[in-house]
């Protein structure tokens, strides 16, 4: 897989990770209906820093530099 690809997974799961934990009350997992809990600013906010990296991981990979 390359690291452009690599990047667009990270950005995929990202948005699925913080759209699930937003919109868990919605979908019937959620602890309380109407309230945004802990965990799931948590997810969101781990599924912003996922959609972050895979942005970085893009453009690193746009500008050439892969290496480590």
């Amino acid at each position: 897989m390359s690291t452009r690809q690599w990047g667009i997974v990270l950005i995929a799961l990202g948005v699925i990770v913080a759209l699930l934990s937003i919109f868990a009350d919605a979908i019937g997992v959620g602890a309380q209906p109407g309230i945004i809990g802990w965990k799931q600013i948590l997810g969101a906010a781990a599924g912003a820093v996922f959609v972050v990296a895979g942005f970085y991981v893009l453009i690193r990979a746009r500008s050439g530099r892969t290496d480590a």
